[in-house]
């Protein structure tokens, strides 16, 4: 199989934030540099999407308001021939199931907030198309996220802009879309000001972005 080839795996990320004393803090995960994908970044909890998370999916409890918001958040890149409801439904099974496997994190599927879309460019050996929510956490609540996950050497809550200051020097690396989002969510400043925005999600096919912060639906 060429690189170009390779199938596009669907896949949700989720973006615990809180504010903190230094500004708006994310919970992000330091990838094994052993991995075959994303070796060494920094990344957000999340997985491929499981044969079993469309029965997840239709079984949650989701208000038909909140469903509605869901489905016109991701409406731009719902596959032809899908159900816009049973997808939105899967997508908030598997962030929820990706949560509490690599965080041990039990959150309410009313949580989750549609944030952003990305497919991985041609050419690389393994492709995702991966849906990513944002996902408000309380400062000092309990029951937040903790590191679990072997595919990281180290899980940990920190500053958004302490991030970018890192990769630019060198000290640590982000993909392409981590980056742009962690910079988006600083632009915005705090928790109150992201879950308000409710931005447009279009897919970013080729990680070239258009001007952000996106606005908001």
């Amino acid at each position: 199989m060429t690189p170009s080839s390779a199938p596009i795996r669907p896949a949700v990320s989720v973006i615990p934030l809180r504010d903190g004393p230094g500004g708006l803090e994310l919970f992000v995960q330091h990838r094994q540099t052993t991995m075959d994908f994303a070796a060494g970044a920094v990344v957000f909890p999340g997985g491929r999407v499981d044969p079993g998370d469309q029965a997840l999916g239709e079984a949650l409890e989701l208000p038909e308001t909140l469903l509605s918001e869901h489905v016109r958040g991701w409406q731009r890149i719902a596959r032809a021939g899908t159900d816009p409801g049973d997808h939105a439904r899967t997508l908030v099974a598997t962030g929820l199931r990706e949560l509490e496997e690599e965080t041990g994190m039990l959150a309410a599927p009313t949580d989750l907030l549609p944030w952003d879309h990305w497919v991985t460019p041609e050419g690389s050996p393994k492709r995702f198309a991966v849906a990513f929510f944002v996902l408000p956490v309380a400062t000092g609540g309990p029951g937040g996220p903790v590191h679990l996950t072997s595919e990281a050497i180290r899980s940990e809550w920190t500053c958004a802009s302490g991030l970018l200051a890192d990769q630019t020097m060198g000290r640590l690396l982000m993909l392409t879309p981590t980056r742009v989002m962690v910079e988006e969510l600083v632009a915005l400043g705090d928790v109150a000001t992201v879950v308000a925005r409710r931005p447009v999600i279009t897919g970013v096919q080729d990680d070239r972005p258009e001007g952000r912060p996106r606005p908001g639906r």
